[in-house]
């Protein structure tokens, strides 16, 4: 069986060996930790989940990113990691024997790679039962309302706004649709593609989690404008984000 505990205790010795002093390891290590705190109220709200599956849900969120510790002490956060993280973060947790010390169960093993694997992927596979999907959609929520306390609190995007988004960003926002981050031209691009994010959510709560921490108003708030029009339209960006959130919670 796969419990809490074990899973916490097998994480902690894990990443133990790595410098914790190190801005990089420490955002990594806080960044896990929160990700399992929102998977875990997500998988206990939605209600279709017992105890131990809450654990495996617990399980995928800590380790989803378990690979990038090895790279964090020079990877700058600003910089997109060459490697795909999920796919090596998958192979890590099986490889190296950690997932052997939360569990010699072997149940559960499938459905913890295709989470993490497809955490940074479009699309899930179409043979999957719903709730099989659930984890994986847990964790890509859990992670996505994490990536905005780490705007916040991490130099990810530069705030410093002197254009407008370029057109092709502004109409894909505009469609409520999530922006790929190969699109953007310059920092405003970046500020909605980070933003678009919010359009990715998939449960209720996790609407609810990004209106009670306020995080569409804080980042934009963090912003600094070149002139008073470009304020005004970001101001305008958070209220329909705001909206967008509200109309999401109510159905």
């Amino acid at each position: 069986m796969i419990k809490s505990s074990r899973v916490m205790r097998v994480f902690e010795q894990y990443v133990k060996k790595y410098d914790m002093n190190n801005n990089n390891i420490k955002a990594k290590y806080f960044h896990s930790l929160k990700v399992m705190e929102i998977s875990s109220d997500i998988a206990s709200t939605i209600g279709i989940f017992n105890e131990e599956e809450v654990a495996v849900c617990e399980l995928i969120a800590l380790f989803h990113e378990i690979a990038n510790f090895d790279d964090a002490p020079n990877y700058s956060i600003e910089q997109e990691a060459i490697e795909d993280y999920a796919l090596k973060s998958a192979e890590v947790l099986f490889s190296k024997g950690i997932m052997r010390k939360i569990s010699e169960d072997t149940r559960y093993d499938e459905i913890i790679k295709l989470a993490i694997y497809a955490c940074n992927k479009e699309g899930l596979p179409n043979n999957i039962n719903l709730k099989v999907a659930a984890f994986c959609k847990i964790l890509r929520d859990a992670h996505k309302i994490d990536s905005f306390r780490m705007i916040l609190n991490y130099p990810v995007i530069d705030t410093r706004i002197e254009k407008f988004p370029s057109n092709m960003v502004y109409d894909q926002f505009k469609q409520f649709r999530v922006i790929d981050k190969k699109m953007s031209e310059n920092n405003s691009d970046d500020v909605l593609v980070s933003l678009s994010g919010v359009f990715s959510l998939n449960y209720r709560y996790s609407y609810a989690v990004l209106k009670r921490n306020d995080y569409v108003d804080k980042i934009i708030g963090a912003l600094s404008f070149k002139d008073k029009n470009i304020n005004v339209f970001f101001n305008q960006i958070g209220k329909v984000l705001n909206t967008y959130i509200d109309r999401k919670i109510g159905e």
